[in-house]
């Protein structure tokens, strides 16, 4: 998906100074003729013609009732209020939906905390704690595997090292006993030299990898009996064995597969754009949902800093000064619902690289 955001730019300078100072006329006339206004301010038709208009889409003038083609002027306060109301009112039903979201969940919060208490006596699910026992574990599982391992590896954190380093010390052996291995990386893995070496080893067996640009969960599942789950921001891991988990994890993955891009190791240029407003796409949907710079960096698998300068040219191209501003505008641009709804648009993101340190 690619999202445009050259066309939502503010009015020229030029233009901008022409309306103030026509407003500032109506405002000393009170009512605003545009035919002797031009005479007045020494300006053409056309160009009075066209600061009227835009006044007028700004709600700073408003038609003169029972006169034609006169105006008068509307205070500022009066003009924002009228143009931020239907805004405001989104804001409120997106603020409905969150809380509405948040309470379909609550029942699932308590039963995953219930479930969680009991874990470490089940048998179908046990918890690793540190990255000895993860090793052993998916030692174990790669040796006994026989048909397909699935990886979903987002981000660069310690598990994702830990699964990745397995799966590449496995692959030649696990080629000759024809296993299949897929793979799932973020987008920004395919700007990483060892990662694209990695792939291409991968692609020479009946192994394949693709990308996506928003979050996902991690997992690794061996031959759809046996998955490992990682704890998010702790090192621990789940290991489940409990079949309907399983069938639900791998579903879940097979979901996750469809939706992304295939990768076989090149980038090539004609991918790098569209890579590029993906990842600018789910940085909006971030953005939305309030997240912090930190969390967005973790979630689609950047630095902070490359974040920071993605996040920096949404705030110039949307014009943006503060990120309550910043909020409002991506409100009003409609680009989220461009990313939503999977909108096609060309995009000016390729020259801005996704690897920053």
């Amino acid at each position: 998906m690619n999202v445009n955001f050259l066309e939502h730019k503010p009015y020229c300078s030029g233009e901008l100074e022409d309306q103030e100072e026509l407003y500032q006329f109506a405002v000393r006339t009170q009512v605003l003729r545009p035919e002797p206004a031009a005479a007045q301010l020494g300006w053409s038709a056309e160009r009075t013609a066209r600061a009227v208009r835009l006044l007028s889409e700004a709600m700073l003038l408003q038609p003169l009732p029972g006169a034609e083609g006169a105006f008068l002027p509307v205070t500022p306060r009066a003009a924002a209020f009228h143009r931020l109301a239907p805004l405001q009112q989104q804001i409120e039903r997106m603020e409905r939906r969150s809380q509405e979201i948040q309470a379909e969940l609550v029942g699932f919060h308590r039963a995953h905390e219930e479930a969680l208490r009991d874990v470490s006596s089940s048998e179908a699910l046990r918890i690793l704690v540190g990255e000895r026992p993860l090793h052993e574990e998916i030692a174990s599982a790669l040796e006994q595997c026989t048909g397909e391992v699935m990886l979903a590896r987002p981000g660069t954190d310690w598990w994702a090292g830990v699964a990745q380093l397995h799966t590449e010390e496995a692959a030649g052996v696990l080629r000759k006993r024809d296993v299949a291995v897929r793979v799932i990386h973020q987008h920004a893995a395919r700007f990483d030299p060892a990662t694209r070496q990695h792939v291409a080893a991968l692609a020479e067996g009946r192994s394949s990898a693709r990308t996506l640009a928003g979050p996902f969960e991690g997992v690794i599942i061996f031959d759809r009996q046996l998955a490992i789950v990682p704890m998010e921001d702790a090192h621990l891991a789940v290991v489940v064995h409990e079949p309907g988990l399983v069938r639900f994890m791998v579903e879940v993955f097979e979901r996750t597969w469809r939706a992304a891009t295939e990768f076989g190791g090149q980038v090539r240029t004609t991918e790098v754009s569209r890579v590029l407003s993906d990842v600018r796409g789910t940085i909006l949907q971030l953005l939305a949902e309030g997240q912090t710079d930190e969390v967005i960096a973790r979630r689609i698998g950047v630095s902070v800093r490359t974040c920071r300068n993605h996040i920096a040219k949404i705030y110039q191209e949307l014009g943006a000064r503060s990120r309550f501003q910043l909020g409002v505008l991506i409100a009003r641009s409609g680009l989220l619902d461009q990313f939503q709804n999977g909108t096609q648009a060309p995009s000016d993101s390729a020259a801005l690289s996704i690897t920053g340190t």
